[in-house]
């Protein structure tokens, strides 16, 4: 596997991290919550081999980025901007931007409001509002929850398709101690507040809203609410086969197998 090339770069005075592969179009991903880019090691050939400039980010505070203000993002308004402001910094022309989990409702909120930028916005399971969870805030320090990381962990392989390998049990929870407690609460807060159901109807590039089988975490009826708002034209729910909510890492080939032919279909290239 040909390796990625790591860089940093400063926005608004903040240390971020990415890495990226390939030459062509850029296309950015985002990961979930508490992780970092390395969810996407897998996919980035993937996307670089089909001519794309594939490109993965740290978000602040997490993996090698610093967080902004030494402060965690807890409103996703206000994380997807700056999320916006980095996509701005990295790439030289219009993006296709992908992100799972509170990068799927990113991706969701960018699609809201800078649409006009983008080439297509493919939401990972993610949707346009997500109070999934109860009040997180309470465990943000770290003497209020010392069993955190192994929370976080478990959360993480428990919603993995099954059957699934030790091996890969064992990855995605390494996957999930990339970011600090008070950063992974920040988050999670960020996912239970997301609410862009009114500016939906702003979305106008090509959007696909994905959603593995086995996820559990964003039930289908919050998904299918989603997509009904989207312009028909732009708006598209596909639901992956023997995946759960990482699909990135889970089933690199058939998630891009999938992006891809959502780009086709849409002539975007």
């Amino acid at each position: 596997m040909t390796d990625p090339t790591g860089h940093y770069t400063d926005v608004d005075g903040t240390r971020i991290y990415y890495e990226e592969m390939g030459e062509g179009l850029p296309f950015f991903c985002i990961h979930t919550a508490g992780a970092c880019s390395i969810e996407y090691y897998e996919f980035l050939p993937l996307i670089a081999d089909a001519g794309y400039r594939a490109i993965a980010v740290d978000l602040p505070g997490h993996g090698k980025s610093y967080p902004v203000d030494w402060e965690p993002f807890r409103q996703m308004r206000e994380y997807s901007a700056y999320t916006w402001e980095i996509i701005q910094d990295i790439c030289d022309e219009a993006p296709i931007v992908m992100g799972c989990s509170i990068g799927g409702n990113m991706v969701t909120d960018m699609a809201c409001h800078y649409s006009e930028d983008m080439r297509a916005a493919l939401a990972l399971e993610g949707a346009a509002h997500t109070p999934t969870f109860p009040d997180v805030n309470v465990y943000e320090h770290p003497h209020a929850c010392p069993g955190w990381r192994d929370i976080m962990e478990r959360a993480a392989e428990q919603s993995m398709h099954r059957p699934v390998s030790e091996a890969k049990v064992e990855e995605t929870r390494w996957m999930h101690r990339y970011a600090p407690q008070e950063i992974a609460t920040g988050d999670l807060q960020s996912w239970v507040n997301h609410d862009v159901r009114d500016e939906l109807g702003n979305i106008s590039c090509p959007f696909m809203l994905f959603k593995g089988e086995s996820d559990f975490y964003v039930p289908d009826e919050i998904m299918e609410a989603t997509i009904a708002s989207v312009p028909d034209e732009y708006g598209e729910f596909i639901v992956g086969e023997e995946m759960g909510h990482y699909p990135m890492f889970e089933d690199p080939q058939g998630l891009a197998e999938t992006s891809l032919d959502f780009l086709d279909r849409n002539g975007v290239a």
